[in-house]
Order: structure tokens, then C-alpha cells, then sequence
């Protein structure tokens, strides 16, 4: 009895101790705030779109000193309601303040923070934060730096004053530190539009000096990235426009460079005249009172095209430019000659219908008008995605071979297994034999039967063979040398496992192996509440997804976006295209691809707002092509007639589904049977394919930066950029996966176990199935 009291006593004095040790660790970082999104710049909100990805701000305290290396680690679930993992590495010495990223997938869901030795013991308790999460929908415009402009949009006639943009389908952001931006590019996943202010010079300085520090240099390329990938950014240049001229980090989100030997001039009113919808211009008079205030000095770069939105150009007079506009990869920079944040456009009378001019033509045309009319407010967002993301990941989660079990067969098959150990059990042991007590001995085998025969017949229905369906949209940019991939594919897994998720490159299609900056993420539809109770989680790094669980005879989703540089002199495609004499509306001459796979097929040119299919449309690799421009046809006439978005869409149950409709057996049917390749013309020029009937429309919300029907639109006879714009669909292989997935005609590389950089690729078992489009952008000279 005394030895028991001993060990009892040790033991409680252990736990004491142990107890005590935990809660110094934990006391040495206390987590003062977080919070997930972006700021709004009005109050303490932030916000984030779901399936989007959102910056985690995480401030904390050190109580003393530690030289030890520390990591916040943030967790949050994916659209499985699994705990994705994420670390950020802190020096504890220094910092006090960190920036992580997370999609949030829910109204419910939550995201957890929390500071530990690296690798070890946690120095802080869990801080938890719930997002404010908004729908996909939703237009998010961001400001950064200085003050933030006075925002707003044009009401409906007898509308309020105040109250929600747009019905509340706009909401606008600010960042007005360097600080808070994102050093990641996806941190601006959820803006669809980026207003970047330049008068505040520090903030100008701080980010795009030559001095700047290497995080603000890292911030500042996020800033440049994200355009590249599709993202829309405005560039206000006005009382700070010697200091924007002496930046030379600044040129990619300049069209127009500013005259360094003059950089503004000083002028007590400006004329603005700008493209206005359906009328054919509007204008207004910008100062007028007040006194002089400057407007930056802008002149065309040699060798770099633009376009001039405002004024509009006049026959023989020369007027300076007001507003321009260039691509800068798949994304589009509109630089504006004055202040957007100065006093003079806070005072001017039509500030809400320029605002509305710069939505429009800087962003996304209909998206930016807003939603369906309907009032919306935070409380009654809905977890909807836009019908083109569901289209994909619907069209991926169908495998051949791999039969869905209706809810009515697996009731029915439970009914009668509880027949068969219920009554009829007791039935036959009560009748036939006599002796209930052999319960003892047949309900086991009972059990264990029907386990197995359940296993086989699964085994049998849903194949012993992992599986993967890939799509890939690639674009192949000469003008930046850069080829920009989006891929989203779908793992079906015959045994429970779990996976290292990565993505690089295929051989071929770029010259990096491993390029910077490639966003792997799970592909979901959001879902409300917290993270599974089994504790199932899996760790996201900066290369893929590590240890990513998935169930027996289960599919899990995924998304990447990468990029990469070309593969050098002559490049995968290669142009002679000029204009006829006397004719810019039109260009002829040759191009061909040089591109991994054998052929391109159902291949359509786009130029200067004319569609022109060409002859047997097909192209075939390293044969020369003649670009002939005869019997063309208006591009939005053409798209709406061959885009194929009514197909598309009719693949969404909840589109088939609208009243009128009478589709729902043929589309529950194409939910679980592979009905043929994807059409996505519809989604690569997705609002020139829109319908004038169908008014305000955000089909693509999340897949909005592959749009690039913006680049056929011209003013006052400009292009964006004067390029041919060629679209091809390589034909679906199916087969090894291997051989399929990460042959020489895939545009990129799955890797299923092991990340790139860290370990070496193994080979994929099993079976895959590829799409493939393309689009290359070929400039005529």
C-alpha cells in the first residue's frame, strides 16, 4: 500500500511538472490578433472569397528573448473538411507579425493559428478566427497605398445614397501599407481588381525603389505576378509622377512610360471624355476650381504597344493621353495620367460613372456591373459556385469504368442486411434449429459474409486501379516569353492512402523544370463546418500538397496554376504575320508550333474582332501554317454560334435545373458518364460568348482571369496588343496514366508521391485520362 501512494504521488507530481513546462512554453508568444482576407480600409473587417485564396494576418507578443527558430502554423479546412496544414517561419527575435494564405470553403469555417518551435513544442495557444467569407460572385476591388479613393458606382434611379454596391455584389478593399501586402501572387486571388495609388510616395518608394528590401521586392514581384496570371490592375499616376519616373521597377504596370525630362504638367482643369456602355461616349470636367493641380506627362514606349482609352484619338491633332492600356501576360494594366486618390477627383461631379468606366474597361465587363439585381448582404451569401468551376470538376469526377451506386441501391442492400440479422436470423435459429444461443456463433459469420461479398462486389464495380482525369488550358505568350498553365484533375484512389501532390511542367512545353511560384490546392465546392473529427490532415507546402489522404474507392479534386519561361530561340510557335498594304484590319503571312503534341484540332484565329476558322481546322506540329483573313466572321457572332456555352453550362445540374428546364435525367446521367471532351471556348472568351439577352452574368467568377475576350475589343480602331490570337484542343488520350498523364503531350507533370524539389518523381500507376487546350498569342507586325 505504501509503494502504491509512492507512485501515485510521483505520478501526480509528473503531471504537475509537465503540466507547468507546457504552460511556460505556451506563455513565451501570445497571438494578439488575426485575421483572414483582405482589409476593407473602412473598419476592422476583412474579406475573403470562398475557394479563393485569402492572406492570414497573424500579429503576436514575445515575452523575452528567443534566438530559436519559431513558425506560425495556420490550419483550416479543405473543401473535404480535412485540416490543410500551412507553416510560416518567424524569427522571434524580429518579427512580430506574419502573413500565411488559406481558401476558405464555408460560412462556418473556421481557421486556426498558432506560433511553435520549429517543428516542435507550441510557444503560444490556439488563436481561432472565423473568415468573412463571401460568395465567388462577388466583385472585390483592392486600392493599395496612401489614402484610399472615394469609391462608389452609379445607382438605380430612386436608389439610396448609401447602402451596398451594386445590390452588394461589389465591395471594395484597401492595403495601405506595405506591410500587409501579400508576398505571395495568389495573396490577390480574391480581387478581380487592383487600383494601385501612387500618392503616397513613401509607399512607392518602400516597394519599388532599387533599394527596396528583399521582402518588399518579394511583395512587389506577388504584385507584378499576379497581373501576369490574368489579374486586372489600374495605375494612378499624378502628383508623384517624377518619383514614378525614376522607379524603374514600375515599367510593367506602366503602358506609357512618364517623360522623365517633363513628368507632369500643371494644368487648372482637364476634359475627360471615356467610353460609356452602350452610348458612345461620356465626360466630364476633372478640377476646375481650386487652382493647378498635375497630371503626369505620358508618352508611348518603343517596341511596347498600348492603346489610348481616353481621349479618343483625332484626325491630325495631337492630344496628350489620359488613360491607357497594354496586356502584361494574360492580365491587363490601364494606367490613368492623374490622381484617382487626389482631391480633385474626390470632388468630381461624374467620379461614379468614371469609377463605373474603369470597372468596365480595366476589369470585367459584366461582372463588374454587378449580380442579378437582387439585394445582398453578409448574412445571406450562399456557398454557390459559378457554374463553369463545377462544369470542370464534374467533368473530371467522371470515370470510365468506375460506375456511381445510386442512394437507392445502397438503402435497399442496408434493408435487407438488417433483415437478414434481424428477423430472419432469429427466425431461422428460433424455428429451424431450436437454440438462440448460436447467435453466438452465426452473427459473426453473418458479418463477416456480407463484409467480404460487399468488398468483392465493390472490387469488382470499381476496379483495383488508381485513376486520374486531367485538363490542362495553356497559354503560350511569345511577346513575354512565358507559357501560363491552369490544370485541375481528380485522383481516384483503390485503397485509402495518402498522396504528395505536386505539379511541374511536361517536357517540351517550357524550359524550367521547376518554376517558382505554383499553387497547388484541393478543388471543391465549399462546404460549411468545421474540420473532421478524425483529425485527418495533410501539410501544404510552397512546392505541393504532402500527405494528402483519400478514402477507398474515393476521388478527391485538385487545382494548380503554374508558369514558366519558353524554351528559348525559335520558341514552341513561331510568326511572320504583317499587314496587307493599306489594311490593318486584317494580317497575313505564316506561323507553326513546335509544341509536343502531333496535331491541334477544331483550331479558330481571332483578330481585330473577326473570327476565322481555319481550313479543316486543324494544325499540325512543325507545319508551316498561311494565315489567310477571308469570310471572317464578328467574333462575339461567332463565339455565341460555336463557344459551345449553352453545352457547358447544360452539364451543371443546378443550370439544367432552371424552371423550363427538362434535363435533369440527361444531366444526372453526364454527372457519372464521361460524355466526351470538355468544350471550354466558352470559358477562354467567356463574355464574348454571353448572349446581349442574358444581362449580367458570373458564370466564370473564379475562373474570371482566363477571359481574354477583352483583347478583341478595339477603340477607335486599337488593339490591346496587335496579335492573332489561335485556340486548338489536342485530341483526349486515355490509357496509362503514366504515358498519358506525363507523357510528352501533357502540358504538366502529376506527381502523386513525392514533391518536386524535394524528392524523386515516381511513375504513375494506373490509368489517366488528358485534355488539352491551347492558345498562343502571335503578334503581327
Amino acid at each position: 500500500m505504501p509503494t502504491a501512494t509512492v507512485v501515485r504521488a510521483l505520478a501526480t507530481l509528473l503531471v504537475f511538472l509537465l503540466g507547468a513546462a507546457t504552460a511556460t512554453a505556451k506563455d513565451g508568444v501570445k497571438i494578439t490578433a488575426a485575421a483572414v482576407g483582405l482589409p476593407s480600409g473602412r473598419d476592422d473587417t476583412f474579406i475573403a472569397k470562398f475557394g479563393a485564396w485569402a492572406p492570414v494576418y497573424v500579429n503576436f507578443e514575445v515575452n523575452g528573448t528567443s534566438a530559436d527558430p519559431a513558425e506560425v502554423v495556420i490550419e483550416a479546412p479543405d473543401p473535404d473538411e480535412v485540416t490543410v496544414t500551412s507553416v510560416v517561419p518567424v524569427d522571434l527575435a524580429t518579427d512580430r507579425a506574419a502573413i500565411g494564405y488559406v481558401r476558405p470553403n464555408g460560412l462556418a469555417s473556421e481557421v486556426t493559428v498558432w506560433v511553435r518551435a520549429k517543428g516542435g513544442a507550441a510557444l503560444s495557444e490556439p488563436f481561432r478566427v472565423k473568415p468573412r467569407v463571401r460568395e465567388s460572385l462577388q466583385y472585390v476591388v483592392l486600392a493599395l497605398g496612401g489614402t484610399a479613393p472615394k469609391f462608389e458606382l452609379p445607382r438605380p434611379a430612386g436608389a439610396a445614397d448609401s447602402g451596398p454596391l451594386r445590390a452588394g455584389r461589389v465591395d471594395f478593399t484597401h492595403i495601405a501599407t506595405v506591410a500587409q501586402l501579400p508576398d505571395r501572387w495568389y495573396g490577390y486571388d480574391g480581387a478581380d481588381l487592383v487600383v494601385l495609388g501612387t500618392g503616397a510616395a513613401d509607399f512607392v518608394k518602400q516597394l519599388f525603389a532599387p533599394d527596396a528590401t528583399p521582402q518588399n521586392q518579394k511583395k512587389r514581384d506577388a504584385l507584378v505576378e499576379w497581373v501576369r496570371r490574368g489579374g486586372r490592375a489600374v495605375t494612378s499616376v499624378g502628383v508623384n509622377a517624377p518619383v514614378v519616373a525614376s522607379l524603374p521597377a514600375m515599367e510593367p504596370l506602366l503602358p506609357f512610360r512618364v517623360r522623365s525630362e517633363a513628368p507632369t504638367r500643371d494644368v487648372s482643369a482637364v476634359a475627360l471624355v471615356w467610353p460609356a456602355g452602350e452610348k458612345n461616349s461620356a465626360s466630364g470636367t476633372l478640377g476646375g476650381r481650386g487652382g493647378a493641380f498635375p497630371v503626369a506627362n505620358l508618352a508611348a514606349r518603343p517596341g511596347k504597344p498600348a492603346r489610348v482609352l481616353s481621349p479618343p484619338p483625332v484626325a491630325n491633332e495631337e492630344r496628350p493621353a489620359v488613360v491607357v492600356q497594354a496586356p502584361l501576360g494574360l492580365g491587363r494594366v490601364t494606367q490613368v495620367a492623374f490622381d484617382l486618390d487626389g482631391p480633385q477627383f474626390a470632388e468630381f461631379a461624374a467620379r461614379a460613372d468614371y469609377w463605373d468606366f474603369l470597372l468596365r474597361d480595366a476589369g470585367a465587363s459584366r461582372a463588374s456591373s454587378g449580380g442579378d439585381g437582387k439585394p445582398r448582404s453578409a448574412g445571406s451569401m450562399t456557398e454557390d459556385e459559378d457554374e463553369i468551376a463545377v462544369a470542370v470538376r464534374g467533368h473530371n469526377d467522371a470515370f470510365d469504368g468506375v460506375p456511381v451506386v445510386s442512394f437507392g441501391w445502397v438503402a435497399l442492400l442496408i434493408a435487407l442486411y438488417i433483415l437478414l440479422v434481424g428477423p430472419v436470423e432469429y427466425y431461422v435459429l428460433k424455428r429451424v434449429f431450436g437454440r438462440l444461443e448460436l447467435t453466438w456463433v452465426t452473427f459473426p459469420i453473418i458479418v463477416l459474409t456480407v463484409s467480404v461479398l460487399a468488398y468483392v462486389s465493390a472490387s469488382a464495380v470499381k476496379g483495383r486501379d488508381l485513376k486520374v482525369n486531367k485538363l490542362d488550358i495553356v497559354d503560350v505568350d511569345p511577346a513575354s516569353d512565358r507559357v501560363y498553365g491552369s490544370t485541375w484533375f481528380t485522383v481516384f484512389s483503390p485503397r485509402i492512402d495518402s498522396y504528395s501532390v505536386g505539379l511541374t511542367p511536361g517536357d517540351g512545353w517550357a524550359a524550367e523544370e521547376l518554376p517558382e511560384g505554383t499553387a497547388v490546392a484541393g478543388f471543391g465546392a465549399p462546404r460549411a463546418g468545421r474540420a473532421s473529427l478524425t483529425r485527418r490532415r495533410y501539410l501544404r507546402r510552397d512546392e505541393g500538397l504532402e500527405g494528402v489522404p483519400i478514402q477507398v474507392w474515393s476521388t478527391k479534386a485538385f487545382s494548380a496554376n503554374w508558369s514558366a519561361k519558353l524554351n528559348g530561340a525559335p520558341g514552341p510557335v513561331t510568326s511572320d504575320l504583317v499587314h496587307p498594304p493599306g489594311d490593318r484590319s486584317r494580317a497575313i503571312g505564316t506561323f507553326r508550333h513546335d509544341l509536343p503534341v502531333p496535331e491541334l484540332t477544331d483550331c479558330v484565329a481571332f483578330y481585330a474582332g473577326q473570327a476565322y476558322p481555319l481550313p479543316g481546322g486543324v494544325i499540325t506540329r512543325g507545319r508551316t501554317v498561311r494565315l489567310v483573313m477571308v469570310q471572317g466572321e464578328s467574333t462575339q457572332e461567332w463565339l455565341r454560334g460555336n463557344a459551345k456555352l449553352e453545352e457547358l453550362l447544360r452539364r451543371v445540374q443546378s443550370y439544367a435545373d432552371r424552371p423550363g428546364q427538362k434535363n435533369v435525367e440527361r444531366q444526372l446521367q453526364q454527372q457519372t458518364v464521361y460524355t466526351g471532351p470538355l468544350p471550354l471556348t466558352g470559358l477562354l472568351f467567356h463574355e464574348g460568348a454571353l448572349r446581349n439577352d442574358e444581362g449580367v452574368v458570373a458564370r466564370n467568377a473564379s475562373l474570371r482571369r482566363l477571359d481574354q475576350s477583352w483583347r478583341f475589343a478595339e477603340y477607335h480602331g486599337q488593339l490591346a496588343r496587335d496579335e492573332v490570337i489561335v485556340v486548338g484542343r489536342v485530341a483526349t488520350p486515355t490509357g496509362s496514366a503514366e504515358e498519358v498523364l506525363s507523357g510528352p503531350t501533357s502540358p504538366s507533370r502529376v506527381w502523386l508521391k513525392g514533391l518536386p524539389g524535394h524528392s524523386a518523381r515516381q511513375p504513375l500507376p494506373g490509368t489517366g485520362r488528358q485534355e488539352t487546350w491551347v492558345r498562343f498569342y502571335l503578334p503581327v507586325r
